[in-house]
């Protein structure tokens, strides 16, 4: 069923084939606007076909992550639209966001700005898959590579979404993996040649950050980027590409800029993306200063701006994490708090615990179950009722949290592994507990806990993920587990809930952890000698509603 229909908006594709240093061919279209040029150019490479390009950007076509194309046209900018090696009609074996294709598509650029209708300065554009491009192709330093504005992408495939913690996630994997494959068989391409077929089987063959995966993070590149560099992340797509922005945000050497934005699912992160007035807003005004010299006072926007979600206005900071924001740590204790119902309804205190249980046990997996960790409650769905949960009291004052922080849990098991799945939720101030909204959340297989400290801050615990620690049943172990970056509001009269259990919501969760076979008892232990405790940052928080 292949796609030919051309938009009227978008002009006669010029074809142009370059052959990569690997001795492959790789295939894109440039879109030219009207006049006589030459332009500076936008490129965007993805697996997702350039023939598909010209399809509307509506949610139907979740793929079509290239923005307003004809807003750029009308800007006088042309657009080249790439298949990375091994898709669509370019040659060679699809290897997702390897290293080869980066320089694959290093070379189409430097192709691209020798072209007589070009200026010779290319920037790149795209979310999501698009964005794995640019930063896979940034760490390459293309000469003519001039920008980059980096919307919704993983720095570090491993990391960001293939493992969460050392627990694979190939449920998200497969289903997005399946799709891009339909669509190849639907445009008459064999998706059984060059190996596209192999990426599940490759992902799982490889779990621990080896060679294999490390040639699919650009993170450890990206010191290496001196262009500018806008990092725009989304608060809904936490547990897949947010950490990867914010991280790269911090990773790379040249102008840079981060802003994240409220956007709390993967449609509204689309739909915002695909909105002609957020380009015009934020976007383009980039390119019009790093690729055609216009001073459109991006250089003076504040380092990091961020949309707290709820909250009207932006905040900006001179860091992420902001530099203002001041460490808060409360314990976990085994003192029912009265406030909800779950397994243990445990309590978060400002000091270590000094009455109540030591420790906390629990079997897996629990009978009512439905949905991965929720269950339905009296009619409705209710997330917390079949997990451990530690809640503060009820705030007395707004208070925003936002930046890095940590669980740092003392645990054991009956069992020869374990897996810890931590969650923060706010619970609102009449107590129904359905009405609970997910903040933060974080991973780590218990053998996967060794720390690379070179990369590990107070806030922020770096996995090195090479190899698989022993773990004995009945011993207890130290696990710090890595939140992913948060912005969020706790209002007067409102708790915040630290869940704990060994699996994700399929409600909840964007990217779930693969259950898998598992079935005994942990314990978590909260007492003097082992103080297990949740670390957050707080921030001076600004007048509003």
């Amino acid at each position: 069923m292949a796609a030919t229909r051309r938009p009227a908006w978008l002009p006669e594709p010029i074809e142009l084939e370059v052959t990569s240093r690997f001795g492959t061919v790789v295939r894109a279209d440039a879109y030219l606007p009207e006049g006589s040029g030459p332009f500076p150019v936008l490129l965007a490479a993805s697996p997702y076909q350039k023939a598909l390009i010209g399809l509307p950007a509506y949610w139907a076509f979740p793929f079509r992550e290239t923005g307003p194309i004809d807003l750029y046209l009308e800007r006088g900018y042309a657009f080249v639209a790439v298949d990375v090696p091994g898709t669509g009609r370019s040659e060679g074996a699809w290897d997702l966001v390897s290293r080869e294709e980066g320089l694959a598509v290093h070379d189409v650029i430097e192709t691209v700005a020798t072209q007589p209708w070009s200026t010779g300065r290319v920037g790149m554009i795209g979310q999501s898959a698009f964005c794995w491009s640019q930063w896979n192709v940034a760490r390459t330093c293309p000469p003519h590579l001039a920008t980059i504005v980096a919307y919704d992408g993983a720095t570090d495939m491993y990391r960001d979404w293939m493992y969460h913690g050392g627990i694979p996630t190939t449920n998200f994997v497969s289903n997005w993996y399946t799709s891009v494959l339909s669509r190849h068989q639907d445009q008459g391409h064999d998706v059984f040649g060059s190996d596209r077929y192999k990426l599940i089987a490759n992902i799982l063959s490889h779990p621990f950050d080896d060679e294999w995966q490390r040639r699919r993070a650009p993170f450890w590149e990206l010191d290496r980027v001196t262009i500018p560099v806008l990092s725009i992340g989304c608060w809904g797509k936490a547990g897949l590409h947010l950490r990867g922005n914010v991280v790269g945000f911090n990773r790379v050497a040249g102008p840079r800029k981060l802003l994240v934005v409220d956007a709390m699912s993967s449609r509204e992160a689309f739909q915002l993306y695909s909105t002609r007035s957020f380009h015009e807003a934020e976007i383009l005004p980039w390119y019009e200063r790093y690729l055609k010299g216009v001073e459109t006072g991006v250089e003076d926007l504040p380092p990091v701006r961020y949309k707290i979600p709820g909250r009207p206005g932006l905040r900006t900071a001179r860091s992420w994490p902001p530099e203002d924001a001041q460490v808060v740590t409360w314990f976990l204790s085994g003192e029912r708090s009265g406030a909800l119902r779950s397994l243990n309804d445990g309590s978060l205190v400002d000091e270590v615990p000094e009455r109540g249980p030591d420790a906390t046990s629990w079997s897996y997996p629990d009978e009512r179950w439905m949905l991965g960790t929720t269950t339905i409650e009296e009619g409705a769905l209710d997330h917390l009722a079949r997990v451990n949960t530690f809640a503060s009291g009820p705030f007395r004052e707004a208070c925003e949290f936002t930046g890095d922080g940590k669980v740092v849990l003392f645990a054991s098991s009956d069992q020869q592994d374990f897996d810890v799945a931590a969650k923060l939720s706010v619970v609102p101030a009449h107590g129904d507990q359905r009405g609970a909204r997910r903040v933060a959340a974080g991973w780590l297989r218990a053998s996967h806990r060794e720390l690379d400290p070179s990369l590990s801050t107070d806030l922020r615990p770096f996995h090195r993920h090479e190899r698989a620690l022993p773990v004995e049943p009945g011993e207890v172990y130290e696990l710090e587990i890595e939140l992913l970056p948060y912005s969020f509001v706790v209002s007067p009269g409102e708790r915040l809930v630290l869940e704990l259990s060994n699996a994700d919501s399929q409600v909840l969760d964007y990217v779930q952890i693969i259950y898998g076979e598992k079935w005994g008892t942990d314990t978590y232990h909260h007492s003097r000698r082992y103080p297990s405790r949740l670390v957050l940052q707080r921030r001076p928080t600004e007048e509003g509603p």
